[in-house]
């Protein structure tokens, strides 16, 4: 009887200790932010429109790389330099919301391309929200041409 409890409590173990490795290794492969230097300096034929693959257009993440850190009155946002967003407390995802809440809808990529600059990442719900409102704002300028 002893003898099946302890194979039990090993097989856990490993399945345990399996499971921390995965995470811990996929944690490490997952790209945390865009670096501009990565983004081809190649001259290559513009296009006017999105090609519509992507949730944010490449093309405004390039034209938006070369451009200055943009500070959208969110200035005490800096206190979340390479912080995970699972760390973030209730201060933490009151200061983000309040930011995020007060923009214009054509302030949104700006506003998240000014983050990802400053290496700070928002916290996953106003990610999403401002990742649809820019899809969104993609598609009702391409319904309006």
């Amino acid at each position: 009887m002893w003898k099946l409890f302890l194979i039990i409590a090993i097989a856990l173990l490993l399945l345990g200790v399996f499971s921390w490795l995965a995470s811990y290794f996929k944690w490490f492969e997952k790209p945390r932010f865009i670096d501009p230097d990565s983004l081809q300096d190649e001259p290559q034929e513009e296009t006017e429109e999105c090609c519509g693959q992507h949730e944010v257009c490449e093309k405004d993440l390039k034209t938006m790389a070369r451009k200055d850190i943009v500070y959208y009155n969110d200035e005490e946002l800096d206190a979340y330099i390479r912080m995970s967003p699972d760390s973030y407390d209730e201060a933490a995802m009151e200061a983000f919301s309040e930011v995020f809440y007060t923009l214009r809808e054509e302030d949104v990529l700006g506003w998240l391309n000014s983050l990802r600059m400053r290496q700070i990442e928002p916290p996953l719900f106003i990610r999403d929200e401002a990742l649809l409102i820019i899809s969104e704002n993609r598609y009702q300028s391409a319904d309006a041409q």
